[in-house]
């Protein structure tokens, strides 16, 4: 099992990660709480069977499959489930599957009763590289993306890289577009790595390793103001692109590929990265014109005094945060 400590100002918390880790989950959990298990309707039935096992007193709420549901009308509907249920401030929460249902767990326990604890449990290779870590929890309006949230960290994170078997080749080439992203930022050798070999082949590795990176920004900057920012490099124009497209069209590390591509300044480097994300066949441009983006880029939380903080790589495994050149 390789494990990984995560500083916070307002808890800090234990990340593990070890393949079946799901099979043993109970040497994980207090039997002393109760458990609220939420899950999206599409998750393998296995992973939900193992969880509630390990939960000698549990409620299961599901929720509609897909970034739709990271909604004021779906928060409020689990909420009132909740209510309905007397499920107190000493219960626990379980983030059992994706992004989408991290960030809502997330978002809901950060503000049900003032906040209960929750764990998350990332089934796809997008969660367990990136959003169940740093306590970032949201949801989305029709006019942006992550637009109502909080910087909320989880009890701890419980990570079994084994779930990924039962993903889709789009599902996890859109946990690539992140990992790819941790490359191009912070470690080059890393990035020639996920160039080079065979990731379902050492994914334990890799998962790890992008933690690893994460874990450096978000403990220097845990709320956002500086240093953290270089993980939004893709971003901007990522979310915009999603949100422009009603999250119908694109998978979120798809729209982040296209906005990495889209941000570069250096003609070389754009071209590094068009390889590496063809290889894993995410999508590199979009027809959409940056003018039909504006109204969703006006809205970005990094925009500030009308000026947006742009993460640019001049150089594979290094980053820098500048003014936007468009005036918006």
């Amino acid at each position: 099992m390789k494990s990984l400590d995560i500083k916070s100002s307002i808890h800090s918390y234990s990340v593990y990660i070890e393949n079946h880790l799901l099979d043993h989950l109970k040497e994980h959990l207090d039997q002393n709480l109760f458990y609220v298990i939420i899950s999206d309707d599409n998750i393998p039935f296995v992973y939900i069977d193992k969880v509630k096992k390990a939960c000698e007193n549990h409620l299961l709420i599901l929720f509609p499959e897909g970034e739709k549901s990271k909604s004021i009308e779906e928060f409020s509907r689990i909420v009132n489930l909740l209510l309905e249920k007397s499920i107190r401030k000493d219960a626990c929460l379980i983030a059992l599957g994706g992004g989408v249902t991290g960030d809502l767990v997330g978002f809901i326990a950060s503000v049900y009763l003032r906040g209960v604890p929750y764990i998350q449990i990332p089934t796809t290779l997008l969660s367990q590289i990136d959003s169940s870590v740093g306590g970032k929890v949201a949801i989305n309006t029709e006019k942006g993306k992550n637009v109502i949230g909080s910087i909320y960290p989880p009890q701890k994170v419980l990570i079994d890289p084994s779930t990924l078997e039962t993903l889709s080749e789009r599902q996890f080439s859109n946990g690539m577009g992140e990992m790819i992203k941790y490359g191009m930022i912070a470690d080059k050798n890393f990035f020639e790595r996920i160039k080079s070999e065979d990731v379902h082949k050492n994914i334990e590795y890799f998962v790890f390793h992008s933690l690893e990176i994460k874990k450096q920004f978000i403990e220097q900057d845990e709320f956002d103001n500086g240093l953290r920012q270089s993980l939004n490099f893709g971003h901007t124009f990522g979310h915009a692109i999603e949100s422009y497209y009603k999250y119908n069209k694109y998978l979120h590390g798809e729209a982040v590929a296209i906005g990495m591509v889209m941000v570069l300044s250096k003609a070389e480097v754009r071209k590094q990265l068009i390889e590496v994300l063809k290889k894993y066949n995410l999508p590199t441009d979009d027809n959409v014109h940056l003018g039909e983006l504006k109204d969703y880029i006006n809205r970005d939380k990094k925009n500030r005094n009308q000026l947006l903080k742009i993460v640019d790589v001049l150089e594979i495994g290094s980053c820098v945060i500048t003014k936007s050149q468009f005036q918006l």
